[in-house]
């Protein structure tokens, strides 16, 4: 590296002592971009440093002449907990990859509107927000990704991502994900992914609560094996709300490990000739709530079960963590028989105030049901997701108590392309996701 300083040589004094030059691929908070193209990327601890000074390598400038530059990282601004870096291609930050090696636990990331191609950051700080302004950063992936595992790894705690667009994750495995996630708590809102071989992608994280509202999980896909709409693996909690998943490759539209999922008011559906298989698919059991969601499976379906409980098994899973609860949600079943809910295991599972349309069992397996209706296909308003007018929905749904210190009344509906608005109601509660307009 020292080879390519022929005019400067660079001195920043740490508690620690020298800071030495390190390969670009280092994480780093000083990035220099040298005229011929090179860059140099030096890791410090800006907090420690007060001045950088540039001296040149055949003596030391006369005194008063050094050039000093601010610790001060470039494209920052304050903010009440943490600072603002600004991040577009007109901007001193040029790309999210940039802005994740500077940034610090608490900031705030503001990326501009725009496609950003084949950019590819790890995220580890802490109580972060990230987020496009002026419509959604569109971060797309060509090709296979470097790091094997994602456009976005995120590895802090407590990091929330807003008005993000991620699509083309593939990687040699197949196993390519918007984002990875490794760390603590993730917020999503108006996010959406499409076109990946995996939307969202966890580990083992048994202290880690997820929440994902107002986003759209589209046509995720792998190459000879079957992908998934989004995948939570062992989390302690799981809440999506107001969120649009359809065109899933032969997978689960969602597939959940967490010991505790709250599924209120999403859509749910597959596309004409789809070949997805269980709409929900909680795998491990939980303790979890399926409330007020628009459900849709295709004819060529490629399982007759909408939502599967504890298919994998539900071992260490405790009285509180085996059940479920299915209310006021609407299914249209194409497919020519089927069920709403398969239970796998001797948990205890309600299923009460559903409406189908089609041909389909309410519930197979250990559980109750009860205040449901079945009607023919026929009967649906096309496009419609609501009870055909004089139906015995209207008005009869069951007043359900809440439950585990969960509300089980459906107060809002889905509001495509995604998110929620209130459910509107006249008279008593009808039965299913909608209620009949008047």
């Amino acid at each position: 590296m020292m080879s390519e300083l022929r005019t400067f040589s660079i001195s920043a004094w740490l508690i620690g002592g020298l800071v030495a030059l390190v390969p670009a691929q280092v994480d780093a908070d000083l990035i220099i971009d040298l005229n011929d193209g090179k860059r140099i990327v030096v890791p410090v601890d800006e907090q420690n440093i007060k001045s950088i000074t540039f001296t040149r390598s055949g003596g030391a400038r006369p005194p008063g002449k050094e050039k000093r530059l601010s610790s001060k990282m470039p494209g920052a601004a304050a903010s009440g907990n943490g600072r603002i870096l600004r991040v577009g291609g007109d901007r001193e930050i040029k790309y999210p990859s940039d802005a994740a090696r500077i940034a610090r636990d608490g900031d705030t990331v503001e990326i501009d509107a725009g496609t950003y191609h084949n950019d590819y950051a790890l995220w580890k700080q802490d109580n972060l927000t990230l987020r496009g302004v002026g419509g959604m950063a569109h971060l797309t992936s060509k090709g296979l990704i470097p790091n094997r595992k994602a456009i976005w790894i995120i590895n802090g705690n407590n990091v929330t991502i807003e008005n993000i667009e991620f699509s083309g994750a593939s990687v040699k495995d197949t196993n390519g994900a918007g984002i990875r996630h490794q760390g603590g708590d993730l917020k999503l809102k108006n996010t959406f992914f499409h076109d990946n071989e995996f939307s969202i992608l966890t580990g083992k994280l048994p202290n880690a609560n997820i929440e994902i509202r107002s986003s759209r999980f589209w046509f995720q896909k792998r190459e000879r094996r079957y992908s998934h709409g989004i995948y939570i693996g062992q989390v302690r909690r799981l809440a999506l709300i107001g969120n649009h998943f359809k065109g899933t490759d032969e997978g689960h539209h969602v597939k959940s490990r967490a010991l505790e999922n709250h599924v209120f008011y999403n859509r749910i559906e597959d596309v004409p000739r789809g070949n997805s298989s269980r709409l929900i698919d909680l795998s491990n059991c939980g303790l979890s709530f399926v409330v007020g969601n628009d459900l849709h499976q295709a004819k060529t379906s490629e399982n007759l079960n909408a939502i599967g409980y504890g298919p994998e098994g539900c071992k260490r899973r405790d009285e509180r963590q085996m059940r479920l609860y299915v209310i006021n949600n609407t299914f249209i079943n194409e497919a020519s028989s089927g069920s709403l809910v398969r239970n796998f295991t001797g948990g205890d599972v309600i299923v009460s105030n559903n409406l189908v349309f089609g041909k389909a069992d309410m519930l197979v397996g250990k559980g109750t049901e009860r205040d449901n209706l079945r009607l023919p296909l026929r009967d649906r308003v096309k496009q419609t997701w609501s009870a055909p007018s004089g139906s015995a929905a209207i008005d009869r749904a069951t007043k359900i108590s809440p439950a585990e210190g969960v509300s089980l009344l459906p107060v809002l509906e889905f509001a495509p392309p995604a998110g929620t608005r209130k459910r509107p109601v006249a008279g008593n509660l009808d039965i299913g996701s909608r209620e009949r307009a008047r």
